[in-house]
């Protein structure tokens, strides 16, 4: 397969029929900040066009294509492949569906690298990952803080036992009540794990 980089006019590349790769919004603003703030972007794919002389047909590139357009540029980058009709299909069926996948420990010490020198808004506006993904990578390497006895001994504890479905009938009549009137009494928001300490607390008061 030929190969040369060329600069193109933006008005000589056409899209291909066959492009059924379709961009996220979220992702596409991401791509439309990073080329907008550095210029950077990967250089597209074409092909000579076969019908329209001295135009070329676009394989790997038409959202790239479209927002160099918009920021104002004439020219982009090009690989240009000399490639037949139906090697150009099989391509545009394969290049923007094959790919790798980040190792989630990497990709955590890779943003952790970024993030020395960026802010995290910045970095949501060229990064794919959306807000709750990049604070789970960025954590992915932090070592696990051990909890200290004490603390330990705070934590929920779990209670397992069975009943019939006529107890538990009775057992969920007394939390209701006592959520009734505890909520009489301004308090809300109490768990079940509460109200059944409450109503023990009752019994052992004989109340």
């Amino acid at each position: 397969m030929g190969m040369e980089i060329e600069r193109i006019l933006l008005e000589k590349l056409r899209g291909h029929w066959a492009n059924a790769n379709v961009m996220d919004k979220a992702v596409m603003a991401k791509l439309w900040h990073h080329i907008e703030q550095n210029g950077h972007y990967e250089p597209l794919v074409v092909r000579r066009h076969p019908s329209e002389k001295g135009c070329y047909q676009l394989i790997n590139g038409h959202h790239r294509k479209l927002i160099l357009q918009k920021l104002g540029y004439k020219e982009a980058d090009c690989v240009v492949w000399d490639v037949g009709d139906d090697e150009t299909l099989m391509l545009l069926g394969s290049l923007n569906r094959l790919g790798g996948r980040d190792a989630p420990k990497l990709r955590g010490r890779l943003l952790e690298e970024l993030s020395k020198h960026y802010e995290e808004d910045e970095l949501l506006k060229s990064l794919p990952e959306r807000r709750r993904q990049l604070q789970k990578l960025l954590a992915i390497n932090r070592p696990v803080e051990m909890l200290r006895p004490a603390e330990l001994s705070d934590m929920p504890r779990a209670l397992t036992f069975f009943v019939s479905s006529e107890q538990q009938g009775v057992i969920e009549k007394a939390l209701r009540q006592i959520r009734r009137e505890k909520e009489g009494e301004g308090i809300d928001g109490l768990k079940r794990g509460d109200l059944l300490a409450i109503m023990a607390g009752k019994i052992m008061n004989n109340e």
